[in-house]
């Protein structure tokens, strides 16, 4: 089963958080946000245009190869954003209400990590190709 980080103590009114605790957790937002930002590369979203989004798409349509790298792409990004979940889910008090929120930030953060370094990073591993202008 998985270690719940410290409980909060309440002491004249005032929380008190363990430090390990907050380290933690830090350390669990960031693994998820690298691991979310690591999906949005491999599926190239934050620069990819629109139109060269249809283009890819018809091109897979027609291209066998293309098709599968497609696919493998998809569940790579999906292994990768459920790895991310799975990071968060110890370090949540209350899953069924703040599990939402706290993905939709570490997206939304991601997708910006994406737009500034995807590029660079993809270059650098060798995978895709530079967004089509």
């Amino acid at each position: 089963m998985a270690r719940r980080s410290a409980p909060v103590v309440v002491a004249r009114g005032k929380r008190h958080i363990p430090l390990e605790g907050i380290a933690e957790l830090a350390a669990r937002l960031a693994g998820a946000l690298v691991l979310d930002a690591l999906a949005f590369i491999v599926w190239n979203v934050g620069t990819r245009t629109p139109l060269a989004l249809i283009a890819d798409l018809r091109k897979g349509l027609h291209d066998g190869r293309a098709l599968g790298i497609g696919i493998v792409s998809a569940i790579v990004g999906f292994v990768f954003i459920m790895a991310a979940t799975v990071l968060l889910l110890p370090a949540i008090a209350n899953p069924a209400r703040d599990l939402s929120v706290l993905e939709l930030l570490t997206f939304l953060v991601a997708l910006l990590v994406e737009i500034l370094v995807g590029d660079d990073v993809r270059r650098i591993v060798g995978i895709g190709r530079a967004p089509s202008a």
